[in-house]
């Protein structure tokens, strides 16, 4: 392999930052709130490290849409003063996304961010092809930058491990004492910094010449031919016979079977992106087979596709990941017609249509969250409806107790609209200054941590248990029940002492960051869960290990078959040696007594809180 000289790097780097100036700004920019996250972990400067994220968030976003504003300016010859313009325009709306988008106090900004990264990215493939007839340059142009983002990955990743192994060598042989931290910076900066700007340099000039490289990459159409248009082709004959399956026993589909489509659907159009330059040449039957019948084998699963969708509306209303495949839905039926009746078949056309509905979905009226939170509180209107508790659209504490199920799915929709669209969503459908409230439980939170500073996970509860009082809502319904939402939840509880005779000290430990963090001999102890994963990850100095709870949580199921929960909607109790993990470190023994776990059904952990007995080797 060869690696690029030092020369070649200082080229690239002066020739990147005459080119791509904002570009690299917003790299900068990124990278050092990044560091600057990393350095002030132990601090807990909880309102600072907020701002830092979002400071990452809207560099992201700042990068690919200065670069695609770049692209755009280089296609259509635009003169310096309208280059700033443009560069200025980018600038006021990555500005404004700093103070639109806060993930730490709403979830679902978390979300809008993957999203508008999503699309400006996808703006960044099409900014310098729109409306130019260029197809095959465009085709050029993203395999030459596809290729050299994963070349700029390769030598980012050997030269990480490169210095990674020296500042080793140093703590080893010189005692020197670089931790944890120093790493992860080094991994920030040389993805930031390097890659970006190794990256940068080695996006096309040319723009227009690259419509006469006809150059084909032989691996590309072997990988394709013989990896991803197989897989493709068995995907649909099993979702095809499954159709036929569900058709003749007349029962609904799976909810799961969209997603299957779906990535059907990504399979075959990335397949058709990748082929587009050769499907139609003599010598490539099996491809242009594959082209000519994609779609057609497409319409049935998207009719099965729209079923599984709208029987999970029908019960439980509309979400965001519901909006989501709802929307891509109808992507497909678009795609699929435009393929099947233009004669142009100008590929361009998958990611302009693709962005344009994706920048469309994260704000306005016709967004998936306005719609989700429209949807899920008419159910909740409906359902209070249901008991006489609600009038002129406006709902009131119960008269009467609900049925279980019922108020199952109230206090779900109370939770999620907490959770992805705060307090306030509720002014629609409640007779109350909720801004005052609001106000009111961000005080007695500060009050009650003697800070400043708002913890948002408590402050959630509080807004929570504020609701269930109002509305006269029993949460306790919640554990081991069948949930609006069209999930199961279950929860295993241990109530016995704890056994403190063989510990040196105890730490508490929950979901929540940095629940469980302490010095021990001078070293760093954290425990905190992996996001979105069962297991929770220890780290002590530089030592790093995990407490895998997928076993514990098979275990936990068996438990709640044997113990029939769901007769009575309360918590199983197991024994506490049931709830018992241990851990071996260096210098420390860790035993985790969990004292409550809590996971839905499928077995995904959702909430878990315990006791850490440190014991010191």
């Amino acid at each position: 392999m060869k690696y690029p000289s030092l020369e070649a790097l200082v080229q690239s780097l002066k020739k990147a930052l005459f080119r791509f100036p904002l570009e690299i700004l917003f790299a900068l920019i990124g990278t050092l709130s990044a560091t600057i996250s990393i350095e002030i972990v132990d601090l807990n400067l909880k309102t600072e490290s907020y701002f830092l994220i979002r400071l990452i968030l809207v560099s992201v976003l700042g990068l690919s849409l200065s670069l695609s504003a770049t692209l755009f300016s280089e296609s259509r010859a635009i003169k310096k003063a309208s280059k700033y313009v443009l560069r200025l325009v980018v600038i006021a709306l990555c500005t404004s996304l700093f103070f639109l988008l806060d993930p730490v106090k709403q979830e679902s900004d978390i979300l809008k961010f993957l999203l508008l990264a999503l699309s400006s990215h996808l703006l960044v493939s099409f900014s310098a092809y729109a409306c130019s007839g260029f197809i095959h340059a465009f085709w050029v142009f993203n395999k030459t930058i596809f290729l050299r983002f994963l070349t700029g990955g390769l030598y980012s990743a050997v030269l990480f491990l490169g210095l990674s192994a020296a500042i080793g060598s140093m703590n080893f042989l010189f005692n020197f004492n670089f931790e944890w931290d120093t790493f992860v910076i080094l991994w920030i900066w040389t993805v930031g910094m390097f890659q970006t700007i190794f990256f940068l340099s080695g996006v096309p000039e040319n723009l227009f010449i690259l419509e006469e490289d006809k150059s084909y990459p032989r691996g590309l159409k072997v990988f394709t031919q013989y990896v991803l248009i197989p897989l493709a082709t068995v995907y649909s004959l099993i979702l095809l016979a499954y159709e036929a399956k569900i058709l003749i026993e007349w029962e609904l589909p799976k909810g799961l079977v969209a997603n299957l489509i779906l990535g059907y659907a990504v399979f075959g159009i990335l397949s058709l992106l990748l082929i587009y330059p050769v499907r139609n040449l003599d010598e490539n039957k099996w491809l242009k087979k594959f082209s000519q019948s994609f779609y057609y084998v497409l319409i049935p699963l998207i009719v099965l596709l729209i079923w599984a969708i709208l029987a999970r509306i029908i019960d439980y209303g509309i979400t965001e990941e519901r909006y989501f495949l709802m929307v891509l839905s109808g992507w497909l039926i678009f795609i699929t017609a435009y393929f099947l009746i233009s004669k142009s078949h100008n590929i361009i056309i998958i990611p302009l249509s693709l962005c344009i509905l994706t920048v469309l979905s994260v704000y306005g009226p016709q967004g998936a969250f306005q719609t989700s939170r429209r949807s899920q509180l008419s159910e909740l209107s409906h359902l209070f409806e249901k008991y006489n508790s609600a009038d002129d659209g406006k709902i009131k504490a119960l008269t009467r107790v609900p049925v279980k199920e019922d108020m199952i799915r109230m206090v779900n929709i109370v939770n999620y609209l907490v959770d992805n669209h705060g307090l306030k969503s509720f002014n629609l459908v409640l007779d109350q200054n909720l801004n005052a409230v609001e106000d009111s439980l961000n005080t007695l939170n500060r009050l009650k941590n003697k800070t400043i500073r708002i913890n948002t996970w408590e402050l959630r509860s509080n807004q929570k248990d504020w609701l269930y009082k109002q509305l006269k809502l029993n949460s306790d319904d919640l554990a081991g029940t069948k949930l609006n939402l069209g999930t199961n939840l279950f929860e295993a509880e241990n109530i016995e002492l704890k056994p403190l005779s063989k510990a040196d000290f105890m730490i508490q430990v929950s979901q929540y960051p940095d629940s469980a963090k302490s010095m021990i001999n001078s070293s760093r102890l954290l425990i905190s869960q992996v996001p979105n994963q069962n297991r929770f990850k220890v780290e002590y100095g530089s030592e790093v290990n995990y407490f895998y709870l997928d076993t514990l949580i098979n275990k936990l199921d068996a438990e709640f078959n044997k113990q029939e929960p769901l007769a009575n909607g309360k918590a199983v109790s197991v024994s506490r040696k049931l709830l018992t993990q241990n851990l071996e470190l260096e210098g420390i023994a860790l035993e985790i007594l969990w004292n409550n776990l809590n996971y839905n059904d499928q077995k995904k952990l959702i909430s878990a809180n315990g006791d850490a007995l440190i014991k010191i080797k």
